[in-house]
């Protein structure tokens, strides 16, 4: 959590037939960032950063919310976990400040994502002065009538040359998305069969070895925002995260993947999925590299494939040395 640390344009799309969770047609309004929800998600945004007393702040997540937060180990699973892992942070923030120089939002008025570059100026009760910027993105989902927030990952991003963790490196916002004409298809599965793609997605996405096959997991068009490890790490459209991958999957031989933690929903149309993964890659050159990361999509089904159209990917933090953890260490023996 970004708490833990410091220790769009609308358019309409018609009325169309969706999938019900049963899988039978019904006939349903669906929206593309509908303003009234659009501003409940930026006023929610806007009221969680500096919340700092827990029973107001645990409430805007749901009872099975998973976290992924800055330091490790960073895992919070449940309502219960998160009040336990946030409670002893707040309690030590004497007064807290935010700015967000970007925030974009995408929903369908059932699920939503924001994603994020804040700004925090802290002052803890030590007297003790605070800066840092972070990456989130959080997830929503309409419980009950209110949005909740289901997923949430906040990073900072890790310098290349030292892996240290750039605490309060200056935003390099780009501003508003520009949004294509269909942004959010409707749901075009049932949730049951969606959240099976979604785990696939991941299961072989995950394991791509050529830019020609990871490239196929992002878009399908320009409206596209990747948030990676490494600073300033905001890659903005195909070209751009197509021109930064190019190197580095031009090296790998091989790849195998596990992923301890997997979460993921979806209505079918819009999915979000939230993991921690360890890969174990072999490069061209014979030698191996064990990675530990982090990584959560927002996702669109588009032609009865997925899409990510937000993702994030990072390192967990070590919280005394301030340096990016890799690797998992059960890995490296």
């Amino acid at each position: 959590m970004r708490l833990t640390a410091l220790l769009a344009p609308t358019t309409a799309i018609p009325t169309c037939m969706v999938l019900t969770a049963s899988g039978s047609a019904s006939r349903v309004g669906v929206s593309f960032n509908a303003p009234k929800d659009v501003a409940a998600i930026k006023a929610l945004e806007n009221y969680i950063q500096t919340e700092t007393d827990i029973d107001r702040l645990a409430p805007h997540y749901a009872a099975d919310a998973f976290v992924l937060d800055i330091y490790a180990p960073g895992i919070y699973r449940g309502r219960e976990q998160i009040k336990a892992g946030f409670a002893p942070q707040l309690a030590a923030i004497r007064s807290m400040k935010h700015d967000i120089p970007e925030m974009n939002v995408a929903t369908n008025g059932r699920f939503a994502c924001a994603a994020m570059q804040i700004h925090f100026d802290t002052v803890l009760k030590s007297g003790q002065a605070l800066k840092m910027s972070v990456r989130e993105i959080d997830a929503f989902k309409k419980i009950g009538g209110q949005w909740q927030i289901v997923q949430q990952h906040v990073s900072l991003p890790v310098d290349a040359k030292t892996g240290m963790a750039v605490v309060d490196g200056p935003i390099k916002a780009q501003g508003p998305m520009a949004w294509s004409a269909h942004p959010l298809p409707a749901p075009s599965a049932t949730p049951e069969q969606a959240k099976r793609e979604i785990r696939r997605f991941m299961d072989v996405g995950g394991i791509s070895i050529s830019l020609a096959q990871l490239m196929q997991y992002y878009g399908p068009g320009d409206d596209t925002l990747v948030y990676d490890t490494f600073y300033p790490g905001e890659l903005r459209g195909l070209k751009q995260i197509s021109g930064y991958y190019a190197a580095m999957m031009g090296g790998i031989a091989h790849s195998a993947l596990t992923m301890p933690e997997f979460v993921a929903d979806s209505d079918g149309g819009f999915g979000i999925q939230a993991d921690t993964q360890n890969l174990t890659l072999t490069l061209k050159d014979g030698s191996t590299k064990n990675i530990s990361i982090r990584q959560s999509d927002c996702m669109r089904r588009v032609g009865g494939k997925w899409y990510s159209f937000f993702e994030m990917i990072s390192f967990p933090i070590d919280m005394k040395s301030g340096k990016g953890l890799m690797a998992n260490p059960a890995l490296t023996h």
